[in-house]
């Protein structure tokens, strides 16, 4: 026991001048390394930016087509649907002419024969009376 006790104080002798100091030499070592692992992770993501860039420029230019293309469609939209308002209007005016000219006889026929009933009872009834005179006048001459 006595010989582990003085070997572990001689072990702890022998270590104990070891200090871990760092030089400047070491520190620009080891910066030198952590610049080489950044550049090295960074230069990919260097490429891969001006890709995503040039992406971006070519969906830029095709929003604006696709703005154009959408303004342009808008317009010849709405001269679509003019015509059509026009075109339902024309119907329209159509349909109304058709109904006078077919209505309005039909109507001034109706009238007439309203009108000419009416005549035919009073002729109906004048006959009768006529009749019923004639008769008298037969009985009594």
């Amino acid at each position: 026991m006595k010989n582990i006790l003085l070997l572990s104080i001689l072990f702890c002798t022998i270590a104990m001048p070891a200090f871990a100091d760092l030089t400047l030499q070491d520190l620009e070592v080891i910066r030198s390394i952590i610049k080489e692992e950044i550049k090295e992770a960074v230069d990919p993501l260097k490429t891969e930016i001006v890709f995503i860039k040039t992406d971006i420029k070519s969906i830029k230019s095709d929003i604006i087509t696709l703005k154009t293309d959408v303004a342009w469609i808008k317009g010849s939209q709405e001269g679509v649907d003019k015509q059509i308002s026009q075109s339902t209007n024309l119907t329209y005016g159509l349909i109304a002419l058709i109904v006078v000219t077919v209505g309005v006889p039909q109507i001034i026929m109706l009238w007439r024969s309203r009108g000419e009933s009416a005549q035919d009872r009073r002729i109906e009834e004048l006959a009768r009376e006529i009749e019923a005179l004639k008769q008298q006048r037969i009985m009594n001459p």
